[in-house]
């Protein structure tokens, strides 16, 4: 086959999986993760809202789901978690980094399940 065999091309990396550790990274600028990322905590309301507080939905639902996500190649069929953080950081300091991630992320899952 010559020099290029297509077999051995490096797989195209899903530029999803590839904002999982900024999001992390942003995450624990903030001080909202530390340590490992554990199971994601099970919760009954839309964003944990009626059972905490939104950066901690983030760090012990969200961003465990992340990581599954990405483990396995299943992505939900649509993301609004950038609109639900612009709500629930508003005022917030330094979460700039964070909503522009998480803004790319939820682009990139609704474009393609669309």
């Amino acid at each position: 086959m010559g020099w290029f065999d297509a077999r051995r091309r490096p797989r195209e990396v899903d530029p999803r999986a590839a904002l999982v550790e900024p999001i992390e990274q942003a995450l624990r600028a903030l001080g909202w993760v530390e340590g490992e990322v554990g199971a994601p905590r099970a919760v009954d309301s839309p964003f944990g809202l009626d059972e905490m507080p939104f950066e901690h939905w983030l760090a012990q639902v969200f961003l465990p789901r992340l990581h599954e996500a990405r483990a396995g190649g299943q992505w939900p069929p649509r993301s609004d978690v950038a609109v639900a953080a612009h709500r629930n950081l508003d005022g917030q300091p330094d979460t700039q980094p964070l909503l522009r991630l998480l803004s790319q992320l939820d682009a990139l899952i609704n474009t393609r399940a669309g």
